[in-house]
């Protein structure tokens, strides 16, 4: 698939996630810069061809999607097209789109399928006007001053439509709009750590034992009852390694013990399951959206391991990725974090000094969660990766992830 896509999360007041919103670009951004952008005059979306292919469950957990669309998309039978209940999509326009008559009455006919409507980058909600009585969605302002000046608008005059406060960058700043009347909120607030002066000695019991777990299985040749000893103090967790073995033994007898479940899968694979099992478990007190994070990040740093050269050590990227929120996780500074947690030098020089192979990977798929397309299609062409690639390892890794998730009253998988 020739598209970079990302979908980042909506949340309520609450650090729920409700929705997620698609930002993309079709094609590497520096060779299509002279061009006219393709989705413009496309009569088929590209994001509800690859809902319909993998379904809203895989992409978004069954939360509304907002897709991006066009005024030449906006005059399709879009409803015949997308096999996702009309209710659950939203049709999001930007200041792209001609405002004019026509328009207008598609706005009206979506509306009246079910489908909601929303604007964002909108400066100027003047020209809107004769739309907001059929919009659901308003994103609100690329800055403090606008936000609250579009506020006062739509609070005051069309007090139906939802608004989305956009682009949050800090929990402070989210702290202090969160029960003003905003309805959703967008930005990376919820995965920058911001100093509590919490301390090492401030972590829950279970945390430790889950940290010492990790520790245990990151060793280069780890002592397995030392492994077995520490699941099988935690009921869940023995389960849920159970269940993993056995439904990857193709051994027509059950396993019955950890001992044998552990010889049986081996060191490489148990260290995956235990980093992914851990991050899970740590991520508990945290928005949902921060494990997802960091699970899709680890993933997806693993599969880019090949295009950096780097695939005897995918392994180790994957820790990186899974890693790179830890002070979010425990609310310590990184450094603090990594004091608890045994990781190769190559993780931790990426995770602290930024620097190194590893590092590289980490600030590509960074940057491609920000969706910085003119960065990643720079470094595509250095790299001599193909956008196809890149997208193709950025959707193993959301499946991958969804995947989990499906797997998570049965156990853990990391096929």
């Amino acid at each position: 698939m020739n598209l970079l896509f990302v979908p980042k999360p909506l949340f309520n007041s609450d650090m729920k996630v409700e929705g997620y919103y698609i930002t993309y670009q079709r094609g590497n951004a520096i060779l299509e810069s002279a061009k006219s952008n393709p989705l413009d005059g496309a009569m088929n979306s590209p994001f509800i061809t690859f809902i319909n292919e993998v379904g809203l469950e895989a992409l978004t957990q069954e939360k509304i999607i907002f897709i991006p669309v066009t005024t030449i998309l906006m005059m399709t039978d879009i409803e015949k097209s997308c096999k996702v209940a009309p209710q659950m999509v939203v049709l999001m326009m930007d200041k792209k789109v001609d405002l004019n008559a026509t328009l207008l009455e598609r706005v009206k006919r979506f509306s009246s399928l079910g489908f909601k409507i929303a604007f964002r980058d909108f400066g100027d909600l003047e020209p809107l006007k004769h739309y907001l009585p059929f919009t659901d969605y308003v994103f609100c302002g690329l800055s403090e001053e606008q936000r609250q000046k579009q506020f006062q608008t739509l609070q005051s005059d069309y007090p139906m439509v939802k608004m989305i406060a956009a682009d949050i960058a800090a929990k402070p700043s989210f702290d202090k709009i969160k029960y003003k009347g905003y309805h959703l909120y967008d930005g990376p607030f919820y995965k920058i750590h911001i100093p509590t002066g919490a301390n090492m000695s401030a972590l829950s019991p279970l945390k430790v034992n889950y940290v010492q777990l990790l520790n245990i299985v990151n060793q280069n040749d780890f002592d397995f009852s030392a492994f077995t000893r520490i699941v099988r103090q935690d009921t869940a967790l023995a389960i849920r390694f159970m269940q993993l073995v056995n439904a990857a033994s193709k051994s027509q007898s059950e396993i019955k013990n950890i001992n044998q479940a552990a010889a049986m899968l081996g060191q490489r694979e148990i260290k995956k399951w235990v980093a992914t099992a851990v991050s899970t478990v740590l991520c508990a007190d945290k928005p949902s959206e921060v494990t997802r994070l960091s699970l899709c990040r680890a993933k997806f740093c693993e599969n880019l391991a090949k295009y950096f050269d780097l695939a005897i050590l995918q392994d180790n990227l994957f820790l990186t990725g899974l890693l790179s929120i830890l002070d979010v996780i425990l609310e310590l500074p990184m450094e603090e974090a990594l004091k608890l947690v045994f990781v190769p030098d190559q993780v931790r020089n990426a995770l602290l000094s930024g620097r190194g192979d590893f590092h590289r990977v980490l600030d590509f798929v960074m940057q491609y969660e920000q969706g910085y397309w003119q960065e990643i299609s720079r470094q595509a062409l250095i790299l001599d990766i193909s956008i196809s690639d890149i997208s193709d390892a950025y959707v193993d890794a959301v499946l991958w992830y969804s995947h989990l998730l499906s797997m998570s009253d049965e156990g853990y998988s990391n096929e």
